[in-house]
């Protein structure tokens, strides 16, 4: 009677387990037992749900035209370490998605390999339904920097990572920053007479 995802698309005829048929698509009403009078029925059955399938499938597009290139910018807590206390993982994607386009976007539409557990870009596909999908750039920063301050402080990151590894101590890199990111807090204030 409706599309089951794994299982089989409405109005097609298929042989199921007696115990998923009986515990899951019986009860809601997903499917119905192969009897002549359902059989008669399969025709309508598959042109409404062609009919369902198209429209939801045109929604989705739409859908995916307004997210594909979209940024999607999370905020995680960072340690002192530049890694993220936890991880930043569908869910947190699904529900940054869901407030920017408007419409409720699962968890598991979400084709995130591995949790995130560092704070960057990372490219994410989502797919929407059946053969629409959308690309996302999910950026991860830090809790209370902007998109500017935290691409600056991954360059800083970087930098220091990349002395690190070129067997420089780092020490001096990392008194550069702090100096840097000293002069930018300190903005000077106008006195009052």
């Amino acid at each position: 009677l409706e599309d089951v995802a794994g299982t089989a698309d409405a109005g097609e005829i298929k042989e199921v387990k007696n115990g998923f048929a009986r515990n899951y698509l019986l009860p809601k009403h997903l499917a119905a037992p192969a009897t002549p009078d359902q059989l008669q029925r399969v025709k309508a059955i598959e042109k409404a749900a062609q009919a369902n399938r198209l429209k939801f499938s045109q929604e989705w597009a739409t859908v995916a035209e307004t997210m594909t290139g979209l940024n999607a910018v999370v905020e995680a807590r960072v340690g002192p370490s530049g890694r993220l206390f936890g991880a930043v993982t569908g869910r947190h994607i699904a529900d940054e998605l869901t407030e920017a386009t408007g419409r409720k976007i699962d968890h598991h539409q979400i084709l995130l390999g591995e949790a995130i557990h560092e704070p960057g870009d990372y490219p994410v596909g989502i797919r929407l339904y059946r053969e629409v999908s959308a690309q996302v750039v999910v950026s991860v920063i830090p809790e209370g920097y902007t998109l500017e301050e935290a691409a600056a402080l991954r360059a800083v990151v970087d930098e220091e990572r990349a002395a690190f590894e070129a067997g420089e101590t780092g020490e001096a890199v990392v008194a550069e920053a702090v100096t840097e990111e000293a002069a930018v807090e300190e903005t000077p204030e106008t006195e009052e007479a």
